[in-house]
Formats: structure tokens, sequence, C-alpha cells
């Protein structure tokens, strides 16, 4: 049996990611953040759904190198 878990962008920025606000870089800090939270949840094996806003390319492709880029799809 798959366990599942879905990692909320606006739920993450409240937690783990409370001190960043919204620019550029404090951005691209917060899906990098998420990306190494996905990662190790799914090291132990847990499908999860990340849903974030990630308006640059350069982002994605930061989370994609993290995650693995076989397992990561993005939805646009």
């Amino acid at each position: 049996m798959a366990i599942f878990a879905i990692l909320d962008g606006d739920e993450l920025r409240k937690r783990l990611s409370n001190g960043l606000g919204f620019s550029p870089e404090d951005r691209e800090e917060n899906v990098r953040r998420t990306a190494e939270v996905a990662k190790l949840m799914a090291d132990s094996g847990i499908v999860v759904i990340a849903a974030l806003i990630s308006p640059t390319q350069k982002s994605r492709n930061l989370a994609k190198n993290i995650v693995d880029g076989e397992c990561f799809l993005k939805y646009l």
C-alpha cells in the first residue's frame, strides 16, 4: 500500500519558511526547502505531491534536480 503526502506551499510558508518574503530569492529558497522535504519523504517511500507556485524555470529546475528528474512532474 502506498502512502501519499501533499506539501502545500502556503502551509509550508507559514511554518518551514515563515521568515521568507516574496522576493525572487525568497521564493526560490521556499521552493528549495520544499523540494528538500519532498526528497526526504520520497526517499522513505512516500509518494509526495508538492503544490506551490514556482513562476520561474530556474526554480522548477532547482526542484527537479533536488528531487530526481525522473520522479518530477510539473503541471502548468
